[in-house]
């Protein structure tokens, strides 16, 4: 859920209790940007003239090496959803990589949570994605909901600062670790920035560090994620009461052997930046959205309280789960029927830019061809408008000071 999102009762599976005494101030050492870096392993420019593919032939080259990493391309995979993609990452080829993708239709408001871990088989490294931290408290303080719990997929608990939470999560989620600490907390303002999360009001980054010892080894892991905090007016019999929504968004963390993250950081920060959703996925979370919205507030409108709407919304989707799959099914075509009847449907889409992503292609205008495809590790891509082309990262290279013809850029295709 973006921090902006004004929603009464959302989503997470796990309760939360105090860690404790706050956890202590230390200097992280993490780049704020750290998902924002350029990408350093990106392959050296060469001017050299390389052979000539048919654009109709064009493979996807291999990934970029980082520290001494190739990169390839990984797909989360949404079993739930037909086998659909939900996006792409890119990892290093060795590591394992691991996803879920799980849906539950009675967390009416965010009824899905997606994870992810790439781990290195060699060492301790890894980086974990984890699904968001969704709870709400109500003003005024109510008993009418216990702590803990789960109202419609969204916790019900007492708010407590980024840093405090965060530092809940990591000991929830690694305190039965042998040595388990919490090494430190720091603010991170800009790394909601970084990530790309729509600037919100009470939105903040923060980052915790813990150390452990896993298999017998030290390591140490470094927990991030973007806190948001909404306040959603109610007007009633009894007057105005609020419900706050408030969390963890791009809940992630990095690990690695005790003092090796800063060495390894390049890698991590490739990994965490490089996702890509696929457009017809998030199509079609935004159907079911829809759909639970539309089913749960008719629930309300026929005289059961939150509580009560939520259970019979389970109860009704158990029953009828392929009849709810049908409808979205028809919505999805319906939607892609006008689209491709509109006008300019001859264009490309985002569905086309992701097809490009997961092969690892640009596709660019060619006055050769009308449009090819080049492999996008090279950002330039020049022809001399007779099917030959010249590929490089070099951003002053230019084929006209060394060869003949009459070489220009080609540029993407929209």
């Amino acid at each position: 859920m973006r921090a902006g999102d004004q929603k009464l009762i959302l989503l997470h599976p796990r309760s939360v209790q105090d860690v404790g005494a706050p956890t202590k101030q230390i200097a992280i050492t993490v780049s704020i940007s750290f998902l924002a870096l350029a990408i350093a392993a990106a392959p050296a420019a060469s001017n050299a003239s390389p052979e000539t593919p048919k654009p109709e032939a064009s493979k996807p080259a291999k990934g970029p090496v980082i520290e001494g990493e190739r990169f390839g391309s990984r797909q989360i995979i949404d079993s739930q959803q037909e086998g659909l993609i939900v996006g792409v990452v890119s990892v290093p080829e060795t590591w394992r990589f691991g996803s879920q993708v799980v849906w539950n239709y009675a967390h009416h408001s965010n009824p899905v949570a997606i994870s992810m871990s790439v781990e290195n088989p060699l060492n301790e490294e890894a980086l974990f994605s984890f699904p968001a931290l969704q709870l709400f408290c109500l003003r005024p303080i109510s008993s009418y909901y216990q702590p803990g719990q789960n109202v419609g997929g969204l916790i019900f608990a007492e708010q407590q600062a980024p840093a405090q939470i965060l530092a809940t999560f990591a000991q929830r989620t690694r305190g039965g670790f042998p040595k388990f600490q919490i090494a430190g907390s720091k603010e991170l303002p800009g790394l909601a920035v970084a990530l790309r999360q729509p600037p919100a009001q009470n939105q903040s980054g923060v980052g915790v560090k813990v150390t452990y010892e896993l298999n017998g080894k030290p390591v140490e892991e470094e927990f991030y994620a973007v806190s948001y905090s909404v306040s959603i007016p109610y007007d009633g019999p009894q007057g105005r009461t609020w419900q706050i929504n408030w969390g963890l968004n791009c809940l992630h963390s990095f690990r690695g052997g005790l003092g090796t993250l800063d060495k390894r950081r390049a890698v991590f920060a490739a990994i965490a930046k490089s996702f890509r959703p696929n457009p017809a996925w998030i199509q079609r979370k935004l159907a079911i959205d829809a759909y639970l919205a539309q089913e749960f507030n008719r629930q309300l409108r026929a005289g059961y309280d939150q509580i009560a709407a939520a259970a019979q919304l389970s109860r009704q989707i158990s029953a009828n789960n392929d009849a709810m799959v049908a409808s979205i099914d028809r919505q999805l075509a319906a939607s892609r029927n006008s689209a491709g009847n509109s006008a300019g449907s001859t264009s490309r889409n985002s569905a086309d830019n992701f097809d490009d992503y997961i092969r690892g292609v640009d596709t660019v205008n060619d006055p050769y061809y009308g449009t090819s495809q080049h492999a996008s590790t090279e950002q330039y891509h020049w022809t001399d408008g007779y099917g030959s082309y010249r590929n490089t990262n070099d951003a002053t290279y230019d084929p006209n000071q060394s060869e003949v013809g009459s070489w220009r850029m080609m540029t993407p295709a929209r």
